[in-house]
């Protein structure tokens, strides 16, 4: 059975990046998206409702992130699905969260001039082996 594993979202920071160098000295930054979806409530009235979603940067886009980034800027992600699992005091968790293969900066930080962030970086992220691979998924 064939499968496909790709997400396109669009929204708000949360708060801004988190900062990290895994050890193979790659760095990733974990954002923290807020997608609204907008419907009516039992009232009839327009209501946003947020989904929260954790998005992976490696590398080079990381470091973009981490440099033009902060709490409430607009981004667009694509990337795909990753399943996470961990084990805390014998319980074991699971959650999804993205793993961008391209970031694009709606808004910039503060308040520096939008030409001063890149537009768009492609997130280019570690293999099985530690190294780079290229952003695009062979089918």
């Amino acid at each position: 059975m064939a499968s496909f594993n790709k997400v396109i979202l669009m929204g708000n920071l949360t708060r801004d990046p988190d900062m990290r160098t895994v050890g193979s000295g790659m760095k990733v930054a974990r954002l923290r998206l807020a997608v609204n979806e907008r419907r009516r409530d039992r009232d009839g009235q327009l209501q946003d409702f947020p989904i929260f979603v954790d998005v992976d940067v490696w590398d080079k886009s990381a470091e973009l992130c981490g440099q033009y980034l902060v709490k409430g800027s607009g981004i667009l992600v694509e990337g795909r699905l990753q399943q996470d699992t961990w084990e805390k005091d014998g319980v074991k968790h699971s959650a999804l969260k993205v793993r961008a293969t391209a970031v694009k900066f709606l808004s910039s930080r503060g308040d520096r001039p939008a030409a001063a962030a890149p537009a768009s970086v492609p997130a280019s992220e570690p293999t099985a082996s530690g190294s780079e691979e290229d952003s695009t998924i062979p089918f």
